[in-house]
């Protein structure tokens, strides 16, 4: 089926919609993920009306991909489901959206009662909801970095696997992401705002605000790495099989993945460049007409470039003297031979030819 499907051209997300239709994990409520503009990913809800929603929470979608505010044109807008998740809590919920999280937590509760939902944990904060880790979670988790941005991947950086669909088998793309050449580790500042609480100035105190990271080098690189796919399907129209493994970096949510120490085996690998050793100018090679001379040997009879030129000269002087001379001979000698005594060949009578008068 997926490989009957196409993406409209001016489409700017390669996520298809039936994979972006999905139910929260957390309270069973029916959502759609979209690609955000800075090139992660949202989940949002169906529209409501914009009058009833605070401009803070107001977004919409463009050609595939999700930006804050109304797009100035309709009067309905989508909300960030995080916003109104009756998973978690909300210490600063609008008063208009209390309404629709009562009628969430009421739903969530009779599908839990009915048994069509079993909710897969207690969650304290927006950002587990908006941002939920891969599952299964690897033990070794690599943060990547650029410009100030951390994200975390699902894995180690050698083993993230690109997520497009491979066009022949239609499944997801066994190419991997990672390029030695693109990067290298290096020590990168952690948002004191996100380190909050006990657990977070310990975390802080810990690693002295700094953890190793993947540094991207280029803006190429880090899109092609944020979008998750190799070099063959970077800029490829095919959709995503599965959905964005990479997440936010949070101090707290992932210090158990917290690197501080280096990793080893990263370094590109370096050319083996052959020594050369110098052995002065050694044996020269004289000119067989003249002084010059060459370094190294030569073959028996070699000449500089002055007398070889000088013998090309010479050889064409004397090919046209010798084609001067072969004309000259063939235009005095007659068309008919004088006779020769001795010679019957020409005359069978013997007798010498008549003299002309």
């Amino acid at each position: 089926m997926t490989r009957n499907m196409r993406l409209h051209r001016s489409n700017e997300t390669r996520m298809l919609r039936r994979d972006g239709r999905t139910r929260c994990k957390y309270c069973g409520t029916p959502i759609e993920f979209f690609d955000r503009y800075d090139g992660t990913r949202i989940p949002l809800t169906p529209e409501f009306p914009v009058k009833r929603i605070p401009a803070r929470l107001r977004w919409h979608v463009n050609r595939g991909i999700a930006y804050p505010g109304k797009d100035g044109v309709s009067v309905y807008c989508r909300i960030p489901h995080p916003a109104v998740c009756p998973a978690a809590d909300h210490p600063d919920l609008p008063e208009e959206l209390a309404a629709v999280v009562r009628l969430l937590e009421r739903r969530m509760h009779q599908a839990v009662r009915d048994g069509d939902f079993i909710p897969y944990e207690e969650l304290s904060t927006e950002l587990e909801v908006e941002h939920p880790d891969p599952e299964p979670a690897e033990q070794v988790r690599h943060i990547v970095a650029y410009f100030g941005i951390l994200r975390i991947g699902p894995c180690a950086i050698e083993d993230l696997q690109c997520i497009a669909e491979d066009r022949k088998t239609g499944r997801r793309c066994d190419n991997g992401v990672h390029n030695v050449d693109q990067g290298t580790w290096e020590l990168t500042e952690i948002n004191p705002d996100q380190a909050t609480g006990r657990q977070g100035q310990l975390i802080l105190d810990t690693t002295q605000g700094r953890v190793w990271a993947w540094q991207l080098t280029d803006y190429h690189a880090a899109r092609r790495w944020w979008a998750q796919r190799c070099e063959e399907h970077f800029r490829s129209p095919q959709p995503d099989a599965v959905s964005n493994e990479f997440i936010p970096f949070h101090p707290v949510r992932h210090d158990a993945f917290i690197l501080t120490e280096r990793p080893t085996g990263y370094e590109p690998e370096q050319a083996d460049e052959a020594l050369i050793v110098h052995e002065g100018p050694g044996r020269r090679t004289k000119c067989a007409r003249c002084t010059n001379s060459t370094v190294g040997a030569a073959p028996e009879g070699w000449l500089c470039w002055q007398c070889d030129r000088d013998e090309r000269r010479r050889a064409r002087v004397h090919r046209r003297r010798a084609a001067s001379h072969t004309t000259e001979e063939s235009r005095a000698t007659p068309h008919h031979a004088a006779w020769m005594p001795g010679e019957t060949s020409r005359n069978p009578s013997g007798n010498p030819p008549p003299r002309r008068r």
